[in-house]
C-alpha cells in the first residue's frame, strides 16, 4: 500500500456567478465589495474573486464533518449579505450569455512527491468522465442548449480545462489548466478541474470526498499503471459522451461497455478506504447516490427549468437564481424525477464528419472533438482516402476541408 498522502486534505476553489435580480452580472467592483465583506466575517474562508465571479477558497480541512460544518456557514453568511443587497447567486457552470465558464475546483493534498502527484494525476485519466458526468451542470450556454449537458466540459472550459496528457515524472513540468492537475507552486496538490460549478453545498462535500477516496484508490492500487493509446483514446471519447449525456452516458472503459452510473457505483466501492480517512463512508454520499440511481443531474434539473420557462433563456437564467435561494431544491427535485434511460454512444467519427462544410478550416474541426492532434489527424486521412472530404490549404499554408456530399 503507497501512501501518497500524508496528511489526506480537502478543499475547494468555487466559483459562483453574482446576479442582479433582471439576471444581469453584477459589477466586478460590486463582487470585489462582497467578498471583502464575507472575509472579515470569515476570514477562514478566504472568499475572493476571479474576474467578476465570486470564489469561495475556504482552506484546507481534515475530514469530511469539517467540510459540511464549513461550506454550511458559509452559505449562511453569504445568503445574508446577498438578501441585504437585493441579489441572487447562480452556480451553474457557465451562465446563458457570457463567454467565461464556471467552475469548482477540488483540491486533494498533501502530496508527499511530485512523482506520486504525477502518477495520481495519470492514472485518474481513466475516471475523469465518470466525474464529468456526475457534474455535468452547464445546459444552457451562449443561449444554446439541447446538444450537451455540460457546454462548459465541451467547450474545455474555453481553454481552462483540457483533457490531460500522460506525464513522465522524469520528464516534465508543472502545467496549468488541465482536467486533473498535479500543482506544487501552492503545495503539493492534485486538483480536479473538470468539474462544473455545483449547486448544493452538500453535493460539494460528497464530491470532494468521492474524488479523495479515488486518488487514493489510483495512488494504493494502480500505482504506476501504464497508461496505454487504447485506455487514452476512450477516456477522451468517454468525457465527450460525459459532457453530451451526463449519466445517461453510456462508456467503453478498458475495452468493456459500461454505462455511466454503473462505473460511478464501482468508483464509491472503491473510493472506500480514502474516504474513511476523512471520516466519510458511502452512506454519506447521499445525494450521489440518488444521482447515479436516476441518472439524473444537475444539468436534468436545468432543463427541467428551461422547459418550464418555454425555453426561454432570460427567463430561465432568473428562474434558476431564484430556485437555488433554496439549498434544498436541487434534493427535492431528485427525490421526484424519473428515473432516465441509458443513451448508447454516438458514432463519433460521423460526428466529426457532420462538422465539416466547405472549406472548414482544421482548428474549427479540432475544436469540436475530444481527440488529439494526431488522432484527428489520422482520422482526417481516412476521410480522404474514402473520399469523404477533400483536403485545401489557405494562401497560407492552412488546412481546411470540404466534404464531398455525393461520396458513397
Amino acid at each position: 500500500m503507497r501512501h501518497a498522502f500524508d496528511p489526506l486534505t480537502l478543499g475547494y476553489d468555487w466559483e459562483m456567478a453574482v446576479l442582479r435580480p433582471s439576471g444581469e452580472n453584477v459589477s466586478e467592483k460590486d463582487v470585489t465589495v462582497l467578498s471583502d465583506e464575507l472575509r472579515r466575517k470569515l476570514p477562514w474562508a478566504e472568499t475572493g474573486t476571479d474576474l467578476e465571479l465570486l470564489e469561495s477558497r475556504i482552506g484546507t480541512m481534515r475530514s469530511f464533518e469539517e467540510a459540511l460544518d464549513k461550506s454550511r456557514r458559509f452559505d449562511a453568511v453569504l445568503a445574508d449579505d446577498l438578501k441585504r443587497r437585493d441579489w441572487g447567486l447562480l452556480r451553474a457552470g457557465a451562465r446563458p450569455f457570457q463567454l467565461a465558464p464556471i467552475g469548482a475546483h477540488i483540491h486533494e493534498r498533501t502530496v508527499r512527491s511530485a512523482r506520486d502527484a504525477i502518477a495520481v494525476q495519470n492514472g485518474m485519466i481513466r475516471y475523469t468522465a465518470p466525474l464529468v458526468a456526475l457534474t455535468v451542470n452547464s445546459a444552457v450556454y451562449r443561449a444554446r442548449s439541447g446538444q450537451y449537458k455540460s457546454y462548459r466540459v465541451a467547450s474545455f472550459a474555453e481553454g481552462c480545462s483540457a483533457p490531460p496528457a500522460v506525464y513522465r515524472a522524469s520528464m516534465s513540468q508543472w502545467i496549468w489548466g488541465t482536467d486533473v492537475n498535479a500543482k506544487h507552486a501552492w503545495g503539493s496538490t492534485v486538483e480536479l478541474r473538470v468539474a462544473d460549478c455545483v449547486g448544493p453545498s452538500r453535493l460539494m462535500c460528497e464530491l470532494m470526498a468521492l474524488v479523495a477516496g479515488m486518488m487514493v484508490h489510483v495512488a494504493e492500487n494502480e500505482y504506476g499503471r501504464p497508461v496505454t493509446e487504447r485506455t487514452y483514446r476512450e477516456a477522451l471519447l468517454n468525457r465527450w459522451s460525459a459532457a453530451r449525456h451526463g449519466l445517461q452516458a453510456v462508456f467503453q472503459h478498458e475495452g468493456r461497455r459500461i454505462e455511466a452510473a454503473s462505473l460511478l457505483t464501482d468508483m464509491v466501492e472503491m473510493a472506500h478506504d480514502g474516504m474513511e480517512l476523512l471520516g466519510a463512508s458511502a452512506s454519506d454520499l447521499r445525494l450521489i447516490k440518488q444521482m447515479i440511481r436516476k441518472r439524473q443531474t444537475q444539468a436534468d434539473f436545468q432543463l427541467a427549468l428551461l422547459e418550464l420557462e418555454d425555453n426561454d433563456p432570460y427567463r430561465f437564467t432568473r428562474t434558476l437564481m431564484n430556485v437555488q435561494r433554496d439549498r434544498r431544491a436541487f434534493a427535492r427535485y431528485l427525490r421526484t424525477a424519473p428515473t432516465l434511460p441509458p443513451i448508447d454512444p454516438e458514432d463519433h467519427d460521423a460526428f466529426v464528419l457532420g462538422l465539416i462544410e466547405i472549406e472548414t478550416p482544421y482548428y474549427v474541426i479540432l475544436r469540436g472533438t475530444p481527440l488529439g492532434p494526431d488522432a484527428l489527424d489520422r482520422l482526417l486521412a481516412g476521410f480522404l482516402k474514402r473520399g469523404l472530404v477533400r483536403e485545401e490549404r489557405t494562401s497560407f499554408g492552412d488546412r481546411t476541408y470540404t466534404r464531398v456530399r455525393d461520396a458513397g
